[in-house]
């Protein structure tokens, strides 16, 4: 996986960190300040968010927002694992949401192949 995909996204305003999960928590790619940090922990989250609600529900992208920490975890499928971002409320979410649909076809492109729509 390239690293300039990550860091594309992570370099958006109000986006701490993005990393993309595979089905058994394992972190296959990381961007952005403190990711190191954070990530065994979120990984761990979304491992039992697949658990509870399945792949396919997560074609659409899901947002939750953490009152007491001031942040928001955005998360959507990516084919290869489960892109998660995390992000300050005030991020810009329209460029999130349109930079993460270009990695999600470019990840599709890559390692799906191009006749699965």
């Amino acid at each position: 996986m390239r690293k300039e995909w990550m860091d594309k996204i992570a370099s958006i305003y109000g986006v701490d960190y993005a990393y993309i999960v595979d089905r058994d928590g394992l972190v296959i790619a990381q961007a952005g300040e403190a990711s190191d940090r954070i990530a065994p922990h979120s990984a761990l989250m979304v491992t039992q968010l697949i658990d509870k609600i399945g792949v396919r529900a997560l074609d659409d992208w899901g947002w939750t927002q953490c009152e007491t920490e001031e942040v928001i975890i955005a998360f959507s499928y990516v084919y290869i694992g489960i892109l998660v971002l995390v992000m300050h409320p005030d991020a810009n979410l329209t460029k999130v949401r349109i930079e993460a649909e270009n990695l999600r076809q470019t990840l599709k492109k890559e390692f799906v192949g191009p006749f699965v729509t």
